[in-house]
């Protein structure tokens, strides 16, 4: 059983999942997360509301019973890179969906996963593993999110969407129907996808064009 969260990276979006992880502990009583992993042990400093214990570095953690892990990073790359380096010691990891959000009963939720306010997961969609699903965005019906992607906020995945692993998604970016995103691509804030994407691909501007 889960009785303590620890939060990996303590950046912006580390601050906002804070918040989301206590209106979560609210919801359900259930764990809250009460210390930080950065290379900055003054990360949090400034921020009064935020009285968590400083634990080292990601290569200082030493996991305890009842401890698991929520992983604050939004780049995909350094994400995967903070998970691996976190497996080796041991670490657990925990799911974290705010009590906004709405997971549609036949959706499947990988591991360290983080669904942020007012996101949608809807019907027979399956996020991969460590995906973040930013405020507001929706994953529309059968939908496959590849592991270690990102969507920021207000991102739209339509119908039958497939993204490949590492993929981001900038805020407000959209995705039309039945489309293959290709896996490390990137896609840009506001940029509306209308042709399958390449791996590696940098696309930008609506309708969307390759960088």
């Amino acid at each position: 059983m889960v009785t303590r969260l620890i939060v990996a990276g303590c950046g912006a979006f580390a601050r906002e999942l804070i918040n989301w992880a206590e209106d979560a502990a609210d919801a359900s009583r259930g764990a809250r997360i009460t210390g930080f992993l950065d290379t900055n042990p003054a990360a949090l400093e400034g921020y009064p509301s935020y009285q968590l214990e400083w634990l080292g570095d990601i290569d200082d953690y030493r996991p305890k019973d009842g401890e698991a892990v929520i992983v604050a990073i939004g780049d995909p790359a350094a994400k995967r890179a903070v998970v691996a380096r976190l497996r080796e010691r041991g670490a657990a990891f925990a799911t974290l969906v705010h009590p906004t959000a709405v997971i549609a009963r036949s959706a499947v939720l990988g591991e360290g996963v983080v669904v942020c306010p007012q996101a949608v997961v809807s019907a027979d969609a399956h996020v991969g593993d460590f995906v973040a699903i930013n405020v507001l965005s929706s994953v529309g019906h059968d939908v496959k999110v590849g592991a270690y992607s990102t969507l920021s906020s207000h991102v739209d995945l339509t119908g039958f969407v497939q993204t490949g692993e590492d993929v981001f998604l900038g805020s407000g970016a959209k995705v039309l129907p039945k489309l293959t995103i290709g896996a490390g691509a990137k896609i840009g804030a506001g940029a509306t996808v209308m042709r399958s994407v390449a791996k590696d691909a940098v696309l930008y501007t609506t309708p969307a064009k390759r960088l």
